[in-house]
Parts: structure tokens; C-alpha cells; sequence
């Protein structure tokens, strides 16, 4: 059970993050200083800096969410199901507002540069690939190299899903999510076939 702290500082997060994205759309990133967004929102630059450590960290929020429910999701999947079964199975019960989602996949595919972007996204894919891994070791405990099937599993999973959804949002967020994410996870299914 959630206790009122963790309530309060959801909802302070999440008031943050709804006042950045619409400011950044308004203003463009670049324009918008952390002390407008504090003020925006209510509350003191030293708050803001409690819930994100910079101002782009905003624009991650969505990934850092689903973080926390992909684990939980995964670990609910069944025994039997394929490993690019029970990724897809987690990503389409998504239960969270995809708009958020679209909205930061946008302003982060049109106010960020490729550099900012990139080191943001490469922290977010090893926090996904450590998930994946962790889930890999403890359903296949049996498998001789498991650390390694696990790591690498892990490894091309999370870049199969950070890629999937950056893609999407490069490309205005215009198809469903969920078909892009299918779509890619099938490439990699199929020894990325299409290709060959």
C-alpha cells in the first residue's frame, strides 16, 4: 500500500513533468530555465532538483515509468511463454496514458539535440537491458552460460525497445505504438530476416 509520501511525491513529479512538457512545447526547450518550471508548478528549484536531476531529465520521465511497471509486468508472465512472447505480452498491457508517452517521445525527437538525446537513451537502455537480464536469469536458472544468454538477451531486447519507440517518435508518433514495438521485437524473432 502506498503510504501519503509517496503519494504526495508522485503527485509533485507528476505536476512537474505536466508543466514542463506543456512549457517546453510552448517555449521550445531551450528557452525554459528550471526556475519557470519550479514557479510553474508551485514549488522550489531545490524540489524540482529532487525529482529530476536536469531539466532533460523530464523528457524521460515516460521510460522511467514504464522501468518500474515493465519489471513488475514481466515477472507476471507465464513459465511457458517465449522470452519475445513475455516482452511483447508486458509492453501491450501497458497501462499507462500513452498520450504522456507521445508527448514526450515528440519533444524529445524535436527540441533535444542527437547528442543530449543519446546519452540519456543509452542510460535508459542499460536500466531496461538490467531488467531483462535479471528476468532471463530467473526463468532459465537451468541453462549452462546463463549470465551470458542473460546479458545478451537483455542487451538486445532493451536496445530492440528503446529504438522501437524513439522511432516512433521521430516519426510524429503517428502509427500505434504497441505495432511499432511488435513489429521490432518480430525482427529480432526472426533473426532480423528481412535483412538477410
Amino acid at each position: 500500500m502506498t503510504n501519503l509520501h509517496d503519494r504526495r511525491r508522485t503527485s509533485t513529479r507528476e505536476a512537474l513533468r505536466e508543466v514542463a512538457l506543456a512549457r517546453f512545447a510552448r517555449d521550445g526547450f531551450a528557452n525554459v530555465t528550471v526556475a519557470q518550471l519550479a514557479d510553474d508548478a508551485g514549488v522550489t528549484q531545490r524540489t524540482f532538483f529532487r525529482h529530476f536531476p536536469t531539466k532533460e531529465a523530464v523528457l524521460f520521465q515516460d521510460y522511467e515509468t514504464q522501468l518500474e511497471w515493465f519489471a513488475e509486468a514481466l515477472s507476471r508472465r507465464p513459465a511457458n511463454e517465449s522470452l519475445f512472447d513475455a516482452v511483447l505480452g508486458s509492453v501491450v498491457s501497458f497501462p499507462h496514458d500513452l498520450e504522456v508517452v507521445r508527448q514526450a517521445a515528440i519533444l524529445r525527437a524535436t527540441l533535444l539535440d542527437g547528442e543530449r538525446t543519446a546519452g540519456h537513451l543509452r542510460v535508459v537502455q542499460a536500466s531496461f537491458a538490467e531488467v531483462l537480464t535479471d528476468f532471463v536469469k530467473r526463468r532459465h536458472t537451468d541453462l549452462p552460460d546463463v549470465d551470458l544468454i542473460a546479458e545478451v538477451a537483455g542487451a538486445a531486447l532493451a536496445a530492440v525497445l528503446v529504438a522501437a519507440v524513439e522511432h516512433w517518435g521521430r516519426d510524429g508518433c503517428a502509427t500505434d505504438l504497441r505495432e511499432v514495438v511488435s513489429t521490432s521485437i518480430d525482427l529480432v524473432r526472426s533473426g532480423l530476416a528481412p535483412l538477410a
